[in-house]
């Protein structure tokens, strides 16, 4: 449809409808009188209400939203733009009795009547789309029941995995590295191979890295000794937290370096 009249919505009296700039209408209609005294006029002659059938924007604030839509750059006149509802903007097409009113006219009907095709409520599916719409529900509903039976089987595979973390983390014990490697089924000097190539012990000693002290893998225990020569001394020894075991154990589990399920019985 071509635009004969650029329609832009406009609240009128707490409703934001559409409306046309009263002056782009009295341009295409071609009134030979002035746009102010035709406007006044025809408000004061058909009884329109303020808020009601039209709003009143000044010139300035209309010019800086639309622009000069009508190629007039005035602001005299009062200085005022009228916005008009369609209703309004219909009848004083109407009244003009001329071609160019019923033509637009006709073209502010059509332009309502696109509006409200564009609000209406969807229309019902026909009765074979009715039905590939219950084939593709009944297809989604598989889906999530096959989904659900896999998420199912995945818990009952993870089961002694599950268990296995609530044993050690509930103990909240602390074991050295001998008895990590014994509870998890693997070998002592093998263990502490794997942590130093994985970079959680020192390379050339048997101290923990700050990396698994900082993620609570491991903690450093003190003891106090004597020397030969009767001097006192301290040593420090790397233990394995509760948490720290299970995360072990993932990886090794994960690397196929240990069986899965190793022995839980945590020695304090």
């Amino acid at each position: 449809m071509t635009e004969l009249i650029k329609i832009e919505p406009a609240n009128i009296g707490g409703e934001t409808i559409q409306t046309c700039n009263a002056r782009e209408l009295h341009a295409s209609l071609g009134v030979g009188r002035d746009f102010s005294n035709w406007i006044k006029g025809r408000i004061e002659k058909y009884g329109f209400t303020e808020n009601v059938d039209y709003v009143k924007i000044s010139r300035e604030n209309t010019l800086a939203k639309f622009g000069d839509r009508d190629n007039t750059g005035k602001t005299g006149d009062g200085a005022i733009d009228y916005f008009l509802s369609l209703g309004m903007a219909k009848e004083l097409a109407m009244v003009e009795n001329n071609e160019q009113g019923k033509k637009i006219r006709r073209y502010f009907i059509d332009c309502e009547r696109i509006a409200k095709s564009k609000t209406a409520a969807p229309a019902l599916p026909s009765y074979p789309e009715a039905l590939r719409q219950l084939a593709d529900a009944l297809d989604r509903n598989g889906a999530l029941e096959s989904q659900k039976l896999a998420l199912e089987h995945q818990a009952q595979e993870n089961a002694p995995k599950v268990a296995f973390a609530e044993d050690v983390i509930a103990s909240g014990k602390e074991v050295t590295i001998t008895v990590a490697a014994k509870i998890l089924g693997m070998p002592p000097q093998k263990f502490r191979d794997w942590l130093r190539k994985n970079g959680f012990l020192y390379a050339n000693a048997n101290q923990a890295m700050q990396i698994s002290i900082r993620r609570g893998l491991m903690v450093v225990r003190f003891a106090s000794f004597n020397h030969s020569d009767g001097t006192a001394g301290t040593s420090s020894t790397p233990h394995i937290t509760g948490a720290g075991l299970f995360y072990f154990y993932q990886r090794l589990l994960a690397e196929e370096l240990i069986d899965r399920n190793p022995n839980l019985e945590l020695a304090a």
